[in-house]
């Protein structure tokens, strides 16, 4: 028999903290006026840090395609937040930078980001914290070994 409490259903919660982080991103993350920048951005600008990537490194990283991650990069260079330069050991590959604007910025979504950590801490308690992000890689890892084993 099924259990049948639907406030334990892991779809249903799926669902609840991604539409209430999205909220928390559009209504609490200050974005300093920045016009044109969209929420969705976030993982992949954050995945940049402050040495750089690889466009390759990047999509591969955020399980997307190479395509995908241009078209955000893109538009993160018409904000001047990233820049793109040709690898000195590849010429094929491309290698982001933060601008220096850019830099400023992921300094200040990553000091919100970490505050928000702070207070999950406080609600559920540092190691249960700890125990949460360990378990959403493992799920992670998890479905990226479906997605890898349907593709081949």
């Amino acid at each position: 028999m099924l259990n049948e409490d639907t406030n334990r259903m892991t779809n249903r919660l799926l669902y609840l903290l991604k539409r209430l982080s999205d909220n928390w991103y559009c209504n609490e993350l200050c974005h300093d006026n920045l016009q044109g920048f969209n929420n969705s951005y976030i993982p992949l600008f954050m995945s940049i840090g402050t040495k750089g990537i690889s466009n390759s490194k990047l999509a591969l990283n955020l399980s997307i395609t190479k395509q995908a991650a241009s078209k955000v990069i893109k538009e993160l260079e018409e904000l001047e937040l990233v820049r793109s330069e040709k690898c000195s050991t590849d010429g094929r590959s491309m290698m982001l930078y933060l601008t220096d604007k850019g830099i400023s910025f992921y300094e200040h979504i990553k000091s919100q980001m970490e505050a928000l950590e702070q207070e999950y801490k406080k609600v559920v308690g540092a190691k249960n914290y700890e125990t949460t992000i360990n378990v959403m890689l493992k799920l992670v890892e998890y479905h990226e070994h479906l997605n890898k084993t349907v593709a081949v």
